[in-house]
C-alpha cells in the first residue's frame, strides 16, 4: 500500500506540477513508520491517545475540519475505511463540498469498520474482488472506478531454468504460517510434490521461525533457500537466483497482490490461490499462470506438475505484453482522468 501511495503522489508531482498532494494521518501516537513518505508533499497528523473511542474520533474529526478549512482540498481520497467516516463528518462540521473517494488497499470482507466505506461518495477499487465488495454493501457500480494497482515495466527477462535443471519457484511476502499468505500450504503442497524441485523464499515476518521449523518438520528444508526480508528483492532475483520457472502464492485472501504484477514484469509465469480478492483480475489461466481453489493441495500439486513441465515452455515476452493495462503509463492517466474529471465536476 506504502509503494503504491508513494508512487502515485512522486509521479503525480514529477508529471503534472499543477496537482498538488498533500497527506494527513489519524494516529494514537507518534511511533508510525514515516521513511516512505514522499519527500515535498505536505503532510501533517491528528494524534489521539483517548481510550473511548467516539471521543477520540471527535478530536480527530474537529482537527481534520480545521485543516479543510485551511487547506481547501478539491478532492480527498481516504485509504482507510474508518477515515471515510471521519473525513465525512469533518467535511459536515467545516461547511464544504468535496468529492470524497474511498480507496481501499485490502479485502473488505476482512478488515474491521469496512462498512463505513459507505461515507465516501466515489470509490477506487483495486481489484474486481474488491468493486463486488463495495457493492455488496450497497454502493452503486456506477460510483466505483476499477483501477487495479501500477507496476513498473522491466526491460529485462528473467528466464526459465534449463530443461534438463530442477524446477525452481519463488516465493516473495510477508511470512504468515496460516492467517492470509498460508505459507504452510506453500510447504504442504511441496512436501506432495514428488519431482525434484528448489523454493526460494524471500520475506519476514511474525511466522519467519515457525514456517522455517515447518520445512524441518517436512524435510524439505534442504531444497529451500531463506533470505528473510530484502531491500530490493528483484536485485536478488537477478543476481543471486537467476533462473525462475514460477512464483507461487497460496494465499487465503489478498487485497491486489502486487507480487503477481512484479514477476510478471520480468516474464515470470505465477501460480496462485483463486482467492479474494485479485489473481483474477491478473492471472489468465494456462497463458501467464495457473490458478487453483484455495486450500485445495490436490489442485495445488496437480498445478505444480504441470507448470515443471510447461513452465520452460512459456513466452516470457507474451507474459510481460499480458499485464499492459497495469503498466504505470496506462494506469497513472487513467486515474488522473478520474480525479479530474469529478473536481471539475465539482467546481
Amino acid at each position: 500500500m506504502e509503494t503504491v501511495i508513494r508512487k502515485v503522489i512522486k509521479t503525480f508531482m514529477e508529471e503534472t506540477p499543477s496537482i498538488d498532494c498533500r497527506m494527513f494521518f489519524f494516529c494514537r501516537n507518534d511511533s508510525m513508520d514515516k521513511q516512505w513518505l514522499v519527500e515535498g508533499a505536505g503532510v501533517s497528523y491528528s494524534y489521539s491517545s483517548i481510550k473511548i473511542s467516539a471521543l477520540r474520533r471527535i478530536r480527530h474529526i474537529r482537527t481534520f475540519a480545521s485543516w479543510l478549512r485551511k487547506e481547501r482540498p478539491d478532492v480527498v481520497i481516504c485509504i482507510d475505511m474508518i477515515a471515510c467516516l471521519l473525513v465525512n463528518r469533518a467535511r459536515l462540521r467545516a461547511g464544504m463540498h468535496f468529492p470524497l473517494f474511498s480507496w481501499p488497499h485490502f479485502s473488505l470482507d476482512h478488515k474491521k469498520h469496512a462498512d463505513c466505506v459507505i461515507h465516501a461518495d466515489l470509490h477506487l477499487a483495486i481489484s474486481s474482488g474488491i468493486q463486488k465488495q463495495l457493492m455488496a454493501r450497497g454502493v452503486p457500480q456506477q460510483k466505483t472506478y476499477l483501477i487495479y494497482n501500477p507496476v513498473s515495466e522491466q526491460q529485462t527477462v528473467i528466464p526459465a531454468p534449463g530443461s534438463s535443471d530442477v524446477p525452481t519457484f519463488l516465493y516473495i511476502g510477508r511470512m504468515k504460517f496460516e492467517g492470509q499468505k498460508r505459507i504452510k500450504d506453500l510447504l504442504d503442497g511441496l512436501a506432495r510434490f514428488e519431482s525434484p524441485w528448489k523454493l526460494h523464499v524471500i520475506g519476514d515476518g511474525s511466522d519467519y521461525a515457525r514456517c522455517r521449523e515447518y520445512a524441518k518438520t517436512l524435510n524439505i528444508d534442504e531444497r529451500i533457500c531463506w533470505y528473510g526480508w530484502q531491500l530490493d528483492p528483484w536485485k536478488l532475483v537477478r543476481q543471486d537466483i537467476k533462473a525462475v520457472t514460477a512464483l507461487l502464492l497460496t494465499s487465503a485472501f489478498e487485497g491486489f497482490p502486487m507480487t503477481l504484477l512484479e514477476a510478471m514484469s520480468f516474464g515470470i509465469p505465477c501460480v496462485s490461490s483463486q482467492c479474494v480478492s485479485g489473481p483474477e483480475d491478473i492471472i489468465q489461466n494456462g497463458r501467464n499462470g495457473w490458478l487453483y481453489p484455495p486450500g485445495d493441495l490436490d489442485k495445488l500439486v496437480a498445478v505444480l506438475h504441470r507448470v515443471s513441465k510447461e513452465g520452460i515452455e512459456v513466452d516470457r515476452e507474451m507474459i510481460k505484453a499480458s499485464i499492459h493495462r497495469f503498466y504505470d503509463r496506462v494506469y497513472f492517466e487513467k486515474l488522473k482522468q478520474i480525479i479530474v474529471n469529478h473536481t471539475e465536476n465539482t467546481v
